[in-house]
C-alpha cells in the first residue's frame, strides 16, 4: 500500500472533526421532532413516526447508491468534495422547512405529507454529506487506532452541538412563558431553534470540506474505473457483504440505532412528563450530557487505543445501557426517589453525563469497525469501496431517525399518549406505562447489538495480517 504523503496533523483531525457540528444539530432534531408534530401541531404521533419511518425506504436505495456513484466520481476535487459542496443547499433547505411548514399545512394529511417530504428530503442530502465524510477516515489513513482517534473528534464536536442545541432549547427556545405555561408547547421556540441549526449546518459542512481540500490527491489515489451501471451497482453493494464481520456489525449497527432512535424520540417525554423535570432543570441536566464529549479524547486513549473495538463497544454499550434503564426500573417498582426532589434531579444529572461518555465510546468504536472492513474488500475484489461501506454507517445511524422514531410513535398510540397536552395533565396510568414499555424495549434492543457485535472477527493481528498482505503485492 502506498505511503501516507501528508500527515494527520492536529489540525487535520479538527477539520475533520468539524463536520459533526451538522451531525448534531440533525441528530438533536430527533429529540424534538416527535412532539413538535404532535404535541404542538396536532398530527398524530403514529403517524408521525411513519412519516419519518417511510425515509427507511428511500435510504435502502439511496444510502448505497450514493456510496457507489462516490466512489466512482471523477474531478478536479477528487470522488468526495463534489458530493461534499452538493449536499449543502438541500441539507440547510430541508431542515429549515421541518420546522416551519407554510401555514395552509395544518390537519393530519397535510401535516403527515410535509412531514415525509421534508424528511425524506433532509436524509437524501444528508445522506450526501455523511457517505463521503465517512468514507474519507479509510482514505485518511490505514492505521487501526488512527482511525479511531479521527472519529473521536468528529465524536466530540457531534456530541457537543447535539447536548448544546439540547441546553439551549430548554434555556432559551421552550422556556415558560405568559402564553406557554409549558414551553413545550411555544411553536415560535423550536422555529427560531430550526434556524439556527440551519446556520450552523451550512457552517460545519463548509468547514469540514474546506479544512479538508489539501487531502484531495490523497482522496483521488483509489479510483474505481469500472463503468458505471446497474450491475456493477448491485456488485461491488453485494461484494462488501460477503464478509460476515460486515453483515454482523451493519446488523449490530441496525438495532443499536434503533433503540438509540426510540431513545431520542421518547427522551423529551420521559424528562418532561416522566420524571417531570422543568425546562430549566432538563437545561442544567444537559450540560454535562455535553461536556461528556470533551472527555472522549483521554478516554479513548485510556481504554481505547491498544485494546480491540470490539470489547471496547460491548463495554461501551452494556454500561451506558445500565445506566439508561436501571433508574425507570427502580421507579416502576417505587425504589427511586420521587418526582420534585433534589435527590432525583442529582442522580439524573449525574447519570446523564456517564450514559453519554459510554455510548459515544461504542459508537466511535462501532464506525471505526466499519472503517476496517475497507482493507478486506480490497484484498477480496481489489477495489476499496469506501464509499459503500460508509454507507452502511449512514443507513443504520438514520434508523435511529426512522425505526426508532416509528416505534416511538407506536409506542405513544399504543399506550393512548394524548396529543396537544402540557405537562401534569396526562394520566398517572398512562406514565407509568410509558416507562414499563421504554425500559424493558430499549434493554431488549441493545442486549441483541451486544450478542450481535461479539461475533466481529476483524481483530487488531487480523487488520495488521490485511496491511501486510496488501503492503506484498
Amino acid at each position: 500500500m502506498a505511503q501516507d504523503a501528508l500527515e494527520i496533523t492536529t489540525g487535520a483531525r479538527w477539520a475533520y472533526g468539524s463536520g459533526g457540528g451538522a451531525y448534531g444539530v440533525l441528530r438533536n432534531a430527533h429529540y424534538f421532532v416527535l412532539i413538535y408534530y404532535s404535541q404542538v401541531l396536532g398530527l398524530d404521533p403514529g403517524l408521525a413516526g411513519l412519516a419519518v419511518g417511510i425515509g427507511l425506504v428511500f435510504d435502502a436505495i439511496t444510502d448505497p447508491l450514493i456510496g457507489y456513484l462516490s466512489d466512482s466520481t471523477r474531478s478536479r476535487w477528487g470522488r468526495r468534495h463534489p458530493w461534499l459542496f452538493a449536499s449543502i443547499l438541500p441539507l440547510a433547505t430541508s431542515f429549515y422547512f421541518l420546522w416551519h411548514p407554510p401555514g395552509f399545512i395544518e390537519g393530519n394529511s397535510l401535516l403527515f405529507v410535509w412531514l415525509v417530504v421534508c424528511n425524506v428530503c433532509m436524509r437524501t442530502a444528508l445522506t450526501m454529506f455523511a457517505v463521503p465524510a465517512l468514507a474519507i477516515v479509510a482514505e485518511l489513513t490505514s492505521d487501526y487506532d488512527q482511525r479511531t482517534r479521527l472519529l473521536t473528534l468528529f465524536h466530540v464536536v457531534y456530541s457537543t452541538f447535539n447536548n448544546v442545541m439540547s441546553v439551549l432549547m430548554y434555556a432559551i427556545w421552550l422556556v415558560p412563558t405568559d402564553e406557554y405555561v409549558d414551553g413545550v408547547m411555544n411553536q415560535a421556540g423550536y422555529q427560531e431553534a430550526g434556524l439556527v441549526g440551519t446556520v450552523i449546518i451550512v457552517i460545519s459542512v463548509l468547514a469540514f470540506s474546506i479544512g479538508l481540500r489539501r487531502f484531495i490527491p490523497r482522496l483521488s489515489r483509489y479510483r474505481i474505473d469500472a463503468p458505471l451501471s446497474p450491475g456493477q451497482f448491485f456488485r461491488q453493494v453485494a461484494d462488501v457483504f460477503r464478509s460476515a464481520s460486515a453483515r454482523i456489525v451493519v446488523l449490530g449497527g441496525v438495532l443499536y440505532y434503533a433503540g438509540v432512535g426510540t431513545y431520542v424520540a421518547l427522551w423529551v417525554y420521559i424528562y418532561s412528563y416522566f420524571w417531570e423535570f422543568t425546562s430549566e432543570q432538563i437545561a442544567i441536566i444537559s450540560i454535562p450530557m455535553a461536556l461528556a464529549a470533551l472527555f472522549l479524547p483521554p478516554a479513548i486513549a485510556r481504554w481505547g487505543v491498544g485494546r480491540e473495538k470490539k470489547n471496547v463497544a460491548i463495554t461501551g454499550l452494556l454500561s451506558g445501557m445500565a445506566i439508561n434503564v436501571i433508574p425507570i426500573t427502580l421507579r416502576l417498582l417505587g425504589f427511586f426517589p420521587e418526582n420534585g426532589s433534589s435527590t432525583l434531579f442529582y442522580i439524573m444529572l449525574v447519570a446523564g453525563f456517564f450514559e453519554t461518555m459510554l455510548l459515544l465510546l461504542f459508537d466511535i468504536s462501532w464506525r471505526s469497525m466499519i472503517a476496517d472492513l475497507t482493507e478486506r474488500t480490497e484484498l477480496e475484489t481489489g477495489r476499496r469501496n469506501e464509499g459503500v461501506i460508509s454507507s452502511t454507517i449512514t443507513f443504520t445511524s438514520k434508523c435511529a431517525d426512522g425505526l426508532g422514531t416509528l416505534i416511538a410513535g407506536t409506542v405513544l398510540t399504543l399506550i393512548s399518549f394524548p396529543t396537544g397536552t402540557g405537562v401534569g395533565e396526562v394520566s398517572s396510568d398512562v406514565i407509568a406505562k410509558l416507562g414499563l414499555v421504554y425500559g424493558p424495549m430499549i434493554f431488549l434492543i441493545w442486549m441483541g447489538v451486544i450478542v450481535t457485535i461479539s461475533r466481529y472477527r476483524i481483530s487488531r493481528s487480523r487488520h495488521e495480517e490485511m496491511l501486510e498482505r496488501l503492503s506484498n503485492r
